[in-house]
């Protein structure tokens, strides 16, 4: 999908208080759409590695519930973490291949494991995405991951972002702080919800820099393809204030709100 085609998406749906309709375009959006698009795609990536459920005993990928297939693995699994981490080098099938959460993808993930969990599972440390497809989108991502208090865990994300047409250009770097609201990591692919905290730096594909934070945290859970609930506020030079509201339900839709004008989303 090219940005031209993700501005037909974007329907005024309200204009109040003292604005004109021709006062704001919907060219204003742009930085949430962009980052709304971005961060469909990277916020599940660490709750899709935890319920791969991989570590001591269990290395193999089912890869008909995740659409993954192994390429290589770097490492001693027998003696781990003795012997220093494992590094598994997987790929997602394309052609047609849905995984958990209900998305199609293609490319590698790469996912690396480093010491233990305190219930004896493997703890990722780090995982990247060199050249992801999925939804129109091509993705570059690398994160590492910090374990956090009760249970949480931050994953600093650096990424870049582009439409299958074009240079890479967006950017999308800072932290996401995960929890683990209901579900397990378990066997059972698809029952787990987190929420995000997030402190994020962007920029849109104009180039514009702005900041992302989480208002309310974001509801994200490998068993559904979008984002589920959750507000962002953002920051720009201009000083408009933006919003960004996932609403609640597994559905494509988000509302961008640009000072007291609302825009519709349809996110792909």
């Amino acid at each position: 999908m090219k940005p031209n085609q993700a501005l037909l998406l974007i329907a005024l749906v309200l204009v109040a208080g003292c604005k004109k309709e021709d006062d704001l375009g919907s060219e204003e959006a742009n930085t949430m759409v962009d980052h709304a698009f971005a961060e469909n795609l990277i916020a599940p990536l660490f709750p899709l590695a935890q319920a791969l459920n991989l570590g001591p005993g269990r290395w193999a990928v089912d890869s008909a519930t995740f659409c993954l297939g192994l390429d290589s693995l770097v490492g001693d699994t027998g003696s781990f973490p003795g012997n220093g981490p494992v590094t598994l080098h997987l790929r997602f099938l394309g052609g047609g291949c849905t995984g958990a959460g209900g998305r199609e993808r293609t490319g590698a993930f790469v996912l690396r494991y480093d010491s233990l969990e305190s219930d004896g599972r493997a703890r990722l440390a780090a995982f990247s995405t060199p050249d992801l497809s999925c939804a129109g989108f091509r993705l570059r991502c690398d994160a590492s991951v910090s374990p956090l208090s009760d249970g949480r865990h931050r994953v600093r994300v650096d990424s870049s972002f582009v439409w299958y047409e074009g240079a890479w250009s967006r950017r999308y770097h800072g932290n996401l702080d995960h929890a683990l609201r209901t579900g397990a990591v378990d066997s059972i692919a698809n029952d787990d919800v987190y929420d995000v905290h997030e402190e994020l730096i962007g920029q849109d594909r104009f180039g514009t820099a702005y900041t992302a934070t989480t208002g309310t945290d974001l509801e994200v859970t490998t068993g559904c393809p979008w984002v589920k609930g959750g507000t962002l506020s953002f920051v720009l030079a201009d000083e408009r204030e933006r919003t960004l509201d996932y609403g609640s339900g597994c559905n494509s839709r988000a509302d961008l709100t640009v000072a007291d004008t609302r825009f519709g989303l349809i996110i792909p």
